[in-house]
């Protein structure tokens, strides 16, 4: 029998194997030879900017591991990343599913990912989400209570905590119908430190999935867990399936979405409880996260830049006077606010809550980046925060806050043809 030290020690061989062909895309010394650089570098917390780096260095095709891409080139990122395209996500994933049957997130097999979405795909449309709206208006309501009476003492506050706080709660309101009570108790009970451990344990994991498996293998079943990587799947697991069984014992409505699973499970067997509380885990553990950076990212650059802010005012005086917003707006009014919609594009566009390359594989028959040919089986992907730096797709203002730019281009018709989504 082999030895887990063995396996470990080939395992970390494996990854010191160049290939020979990757010399001609150029990166760091130590990316051509293990996948243990771009590990580190995750784990440092900072990737998002280095990768950014990174690109100004070395050009828009940047080696990041022995046989990984970090590709920054418009044409390439259309077809790396076209719906229902032949570019699988890659054995990165698998750190992230675990032992988990149903994942939409880290499920790598397009076929199994297909027939996933389809099962839940009415509940998450956005039709179904904008009928959930009136569970969110409350807690807009109770959090700018608390900011008023903030702001009557005069006292100084963490509003980006303060966002965690409510991001979190909206997502209690919308998949059980039952906020968590963070923002009223202005307490989290260690839950978003919680998250954050586990999201930073999971992000330079995947990119040494050997140790995961050495520890989920051998580790995990004599010592117990050392990982917080576990917690997506075990602690997150369990929190939302007790709020799942507590909504089926209190009767099921389609003012949440667990309720509107619970309708959708009627015609479709195989979207049981435990499917659906793998769904709820998903919320719970990631969908906090971006939406409250989102927010911060938002309310960052508004106060960086009060110029910006008072435009947004005026527009909202003008709309409020003409009798087109509530007391608190709504979704539709919203939308029909240009200036503030181009505010939230550009914000996400310099601040993107994703920062990570979600990684995918080549297809056998490779494709052709930078004129180069990329054999099939290379891992390639790119970064938001990279994309959404490129001059030739943003102008040479690219580093500047500037939300008039998403106006300019939609009423030229240039932005429908240049434009990479930031959603």
């Amino acid at each position: 029998m082999v030895s887990p030290w063995t396996l470990t020690i080939y395992a970390c061989m494996n990854e010191l194997i160049p290939t020979t062909w990757f010399s001609a895309f150029p990166g760091p010394f130590a990316a051509k030879f293990t996948k243990i650089w771009r590990a580190y570098a995750t784990y440092r917390g900072q990737w998002h900017r280095e990768i950014v780096e990174l690109h100004r260095q070395y050009g828009n095709v940047v080696r990041i591991g022995p046989n990984e891409l970090s590709v920054g080139d418009p044409e390439a990122f259309r077809t790396i990343y076209r719906v229902n395209g032949a570019f699988v996500k890659s054995a990165c994933y698998a750190v992230l599913q675990g032992s988990r049957p149903f994942d939409l997130t880290g499920e790598r097999n397009e076929k199994i990912h297909s027939a996933q979405r389809r099962l839940v795909a009415r509940p998450y449309s956005m039709e179904s989400v904008v009928h959930l709206e009136r569970q969110v208006t409350h807690l807009i309501d109770d959090l700018l209570i608390k900011f008023d009476t903030f702001a009557s003492s005069s006292r100084s506050i963490d509003i980006g905590n303060w966002f965690q706080l409510f991001a979190f709660d909206v997502i209690g309101a919308v998949s059980f119908t039952k906020p968590f009570g963070f923002v009223a108790k202005a307490n989290d009970d260690g839950m978003l430190t919680r998250i954050e451990r586990s999201l930073g344990n999971t992000a330079w994991l995947m990119h040494v999935p050997w140790l995961f498996n050495f520890h989920q293998k051998y580790i995990l079943p004599v010592f117990g867990n050392f990982l917080r990587a576990n917690d997506r799947n075990n602690f997150f697991f369990k929190f939302a399936k007790s709020e799942v069984q507590d909504r089926r014992d209190k009767g099921g409505n389609d003012n949440n979405l667990v309720g509107q699973l619970f309708q959708a499970a009627h015609s479709r067997a195989e979207l049981n409880d435990l499917v659906i509380s793998f769904m709820m885990a998903s919320n719970v553990f990631a969908g906090s996260d971006t939406t409250s950076l989102a927010l911060r990212g938002i309310f960052l650059n508004l106060l960086r830049h009060p110029h910006i802010l008072s435009k947004l005012r005026a527009e909202m005086e003008e709309r409020r006077a003409a009798g087109c917003l509530s007391s608190t707006v709504t979704f539709q009014e919203a939308e029909a606010c240009p200036y503030l919609q181009a505010i939230m594009h550009e914000a996400l566009r310099v601040f993107s809550p994703v920062g990570f390359n979600p990684d995918r594989d080549v297809p056998k028959d490779g494709m052709m980046i930078n004129g180069i040919f990329v054999p099939g089986g290379t891992v390639v992907g790119s970064n938001a925060w990279v994309i959404h730096r490129m001059p030739e797709v943003w102008g040479a203002d690219f580093e500047e806050f500037r939300p008039e730019r998403w106006l300019e281009r939609e009423s030229s018709g240039e932005l429908s043809e240049k434009r990479i989504s930031t959603r």
